[in-house]
């Protein structure tokens, strides 16, 4: 019981991870909206920190998953695999965690979308801008004065 429970606990561990990348990808998308490219940066190192605690927890789950003799298991079928008197537990512990990646996934294409947008904004700027320095450097090719002494 003592295995399944540190299960369970390590599955709300997930949730709240996931949790955490949500908001950094709301922050994240709100600082692409901005054009807030430092907020950007930063908010997609907290994601990288975030993505290995979560390469962690799954490396966890999965030697967890072999000690309790789940493998293969999905997440929906965890509910019927848990011992009886930890059934309604586990199903909350699963819809919360299904809940939170629900969450997750919109927030980080909403992220995404922001920022492809953003980037593509850029890259018009900076073509322009290109185009305006290559058009600075020839005129001044062609004004410059060749003074010999």
């Amino acid at each position: 019981m003592a295995d399944w429970q540190d299960y369970l606990k390590l599955m709300r561990g997930l949730s709240r991870t996931l949790e955490q990348l949500s908001q950094v990808e709301r922050e994240k998308d709100d600082a692409a909206t901005r054009g807030d490219l430092a907020g950007v940066e930063a908010c997609m190192k907290r994601e990288q920190v975030l993505s290995l605690s979560l390469r962690g927890c799954d490396q966890k789950r999965d030697a967890m998953l072999a000690e309790l003799d789940l493998r293969g298991v999905t997440l929906g079928q965890l509910e019927s695999r848990s011992p009886e008197e930890l059934r309604l537990e586990t199903k909350a512990v699963v819809e919360e965690l299904r809940r939170q990646y629900a969450i997750f996934q919109a927030a980080s294409k909403a992220a995404r979308d922001t920022l492809e947008i953003n980037l593509r904004a850029i890259e018009r700027v900076q073509a322009i801008r290109a185009g305006d320095s290559l058009e600075a450097a020839e005129q001044r090719k062609t004004h410059q004065t060749d003074f010999r002494a």
